[in-house]
């Protein structure tokens, strides 16, 4: 049987979604207009844009993943041209299912349907190699059993963090803005609790500020919206997308713990979300100013120049660059 939306009275509309942590049924309209609100609600709560600042300057880090395009089609909407926005994706060339050819596309569609300038970075270009140049070494048992491997997801998670920062300091960009939804967020948060990483942990929130030169801050819009939440905005939106997941981050720890909470979810109603909330109302602050000294010194790499830990004379770019470069040629998969 049809469920009305909450606000029948007013558009006369049958629900095609719950919110998941209230229950309150809402058509299509409706559920639209909530999401945007509640990512508007999060930009104005936890002020990740300056509107009064004429040199504010976002930087939208495009996948081509539902994320980050809805982030991009609710912050061209939201921002109404009023700061200057630009996108940038990351090749990081993955040819299974044409992954990357597919992501760029869609991301170069959405940009194009908005008039936001799209840049683009080729992981091989800048490294010497791509994510399928890494995969490769997975096959050399040798290789892992010597726990030299640390999966293609570490390995892209690192190299783009540093280009997309790297970029967004060098073009003059204010904020870099993701797509980190409250269900990432939540996984994210338990997977540092369980390994007791502090340091981490006070680094969550809807917004990253650093005093730390060459760290530009970076902005979550869309931290307390629900992963299944962003899957229906996307279909009702008609966002293009890809929809398939990456061949390489199927077995993911992180992704068994995603799937862990879901299941809690089921029975414990808007766990995610409350985990999320308190901690930011009620323990980052506190782990915030309880890091370790040697976290909130500044020093720089060696090679590179950019931030980096004060005890180590490189940073995790370019020790993974490093040799991730000698192992591939060692191994004869690149020259």
């Amino acid at each position: 049987m049809a469920v009305r939306c909450k606000f029948f009275d007013e558009c006369k509309g049958y629900a095609i979604s719950i919110v998941p942590f209230s229950k309150m049924p809402l058509c299509k309209y409706h559920f639209l207009k909530y999401i945007k609100d509640r990512v508007w609600k999060t930009i104005n709560n936890y002020d990740l844009i300056d509107f009064n600042d004429e040199n504010e300057k976002i930087l939208v880090a495009l996948s081509g993943g539902k994320d980050s395009q809805t982030l991009l089609h609710i912050l061209n909407r939201a921002l109404e041209k009023k700061v200057k926005m630009e996108a940038l994706y990351i090749d990081i060339g993955i040819k299974p299912r044409n992954y990357s050819k597919k992501s760029l596309e869609v991301a170069e569609k959405i940009t194009a349907d908005f008039s936001v300038p799209l840049n683009v970075i080729d992981v091989k270009e800048e490294t010497g190699f791509n994510i399928d140049d890494v995969h490769k070494l997975s096959d050399y048992g040798k290789y892992k059993s010597k726990n030299r491997y640390r999966g293609e997801c570490s390995y892209c998670g690192v190299i783009k963090r540093y280009l997309i920062n790297k970029y967004a300091y060098e073009n003059g960009f204010t904020k870099v803005a993701t797509g980190h939804n409250l269900t990432d967020e939540a996984t994210t948060l338990f997977s540092n609790f369980l390994n007791i990483d502090l340091d981490l942990m006070s680094r969550a929130g809807p917004i990253t500020i650093t005093e730390i030169d060459k760290l530009v801050p970076r902005i979550k819009p869309l931290y307390f919206i629900y992963e299944s939440e962003l899957i229906l905005y996307t279909f009702y939106a008609d966002i293009p997308h890809v929809s398939t997941r990456c061949m390489y981050a199927r077995d993911s720890p992180m992704l068994k713990i995603k799937r862990s909470l879901k299941k809690i979810e089921d029975f414990r109603r808007a766990t995610m979300r409350n985990m999320v909330y308190e901690f930011q109302q009620k323990m980052r602050n506190i782990i915030f100013e309880n890091r370790a000294e040697e976290k909130t010194i500044e020093n720089y790499c060696e090679v590179c120049k950019m931030p980096t830990y004060v005890y180590s004379d490189r940073c995790s770019y370019c020790k993974i660059i490093s040799r991730l470069n000698q192992d591939l040629k060692k191994y004869e998969i690149i020259k």
